[in-house]
């Protein structure tokens, strides 16, 4: 069972609304829904009775919830008494959302120090709403990550209710990740691609993701729900997303190229055209925290190179 997949469920308990225990939880109902659905096929029992008014805890459910709530102390108590015996001089803790630009920073980072003996370094890429989460509870103390533009103001006040810091980095429009010898890039080219060339074709995204912005697409016929594709690979890592690409007529969702993309895998980013959507990236600490010397190189580094895809990008309008 997911740590966040038990919280999730002790708010559609406490709430007795998975309506509200979305909003709460900053998702989308449909999103929250699909994952209590798969605690309970999970967990081989019915834990709620769906009703007009609600959902109401089966027996099942209330003892399940008792479980989940100790759980969820004992998590707390550990990552507390973590958090308290850290060593400061080495430590280095990210939490991302699975893009390569950021990976690479952190990279180099630890290629920077790989000669500290007292080295201890931690990257985590999961979702936008996890690695929050990982933010508010001490498990990372720096966080990189992404969300539509048309959320801002939601994700800013939800940053406040969880005690962090918000710094942007960049606002990116979506680019279609596709194999360089796909039939629509030899029949249209690399100048981009609308989401309807696409319709046909398999979306790769990542396990458990339900909630990330970038598979929701606004463009002029309205929003594109790409979890509801006829056809859907799922994968754990980015490597194994590329070299699925690369060999198969599949896309997926991103930003522009990284770098040695198109040579390390024969995979191309080009333009979606006709959307509004825009994707900001931002970085994320606690407030009142200090951060290592390297957490803050990281930082500047990060910025740096987000700065310099933002002039790429402004190039390329």
């Amino acid at each position: 069972m997911d740590e966040s997949n038990i919280k999730y469920y002790v708010a559609v308990a406490r709430y007795g609304s998975i309506n509200q225990a979305a909003k709460a939880m900053y998702i989308s109902q449909p999103q929250l829904s699909h994952i209590i659905r798969n605690i309970e096929e999970e967990a081989g029992m019915e834990l709620f009775q769906r009703t007009s008014q609600g959902t109401r805890l089966t027996r099942n459910g209330e003892m399940f919830l008792r479980h989940c709530e100790v759980i969820e102390q004992e998590m707390d108590n550990l990552r507390r008494f973590v958090a308290g015996t850290r060593e400061e001089n080495s430590r280095f803790s990210v939490s991302m959302t699975r893009f390569s630009h950021t990976a690479e920073c952190f990279n180099e980072v630890c290629r920077r120090h790989q000669e500290n003996p007292l080295l201890r370094c931690k990257l985590k890429e999961d979702s936008t709403t996890q690695v929050i989460e990982d933010l508010a509870e001490a498990r990372s103390n720096v966080g990189v990550i992404h969300f539509s533009t048309s959320n801002m103001e939601i994700m800013k006040k939800h940053f406040e209710d969880r005690n962090l810091r918000y710094i942007h980095l960049a606002t990116f429009g979506p680019y279609v990740c596709i194999s360089a010898n796909h039939e629509l890039v030899i029949k249209k080219g690399r100048a981009g691609l609308d989401i309807n060339d696409l319709r046909d074709y398999g979306v790769v995204r990542y396990i458990g993701q339900y909630e990330d912005f970038i598979y929701h697409i606004a463009t002029q016929n309205g929003l594109v729900d790409l979890n509801e594709s006829q056809k859907i690979i799922y994968v754990n890592d980015r490597q194994e997303q590329m070299r699925l690409i690369s060999r198969t007529n599949f896309y997926t969702i991103g930003i522009s190229e990284f770098d040695g993309q198109d040579e390390l895998y024969g995979v191309i980013s080009v333009p979606l055209l006709h959307t509004s959507e825009h994707l900001s990236f931002g970085i994320l600490t606690r407030k009142n925290i200090s951060l290592s010397a390297m957490e803050n190189e990281f930082i500047e580094l990060v910025s740096a190179h987000y700065r310099e895809l933002q002039a790429e990008e402004l190039q390329k309008q």
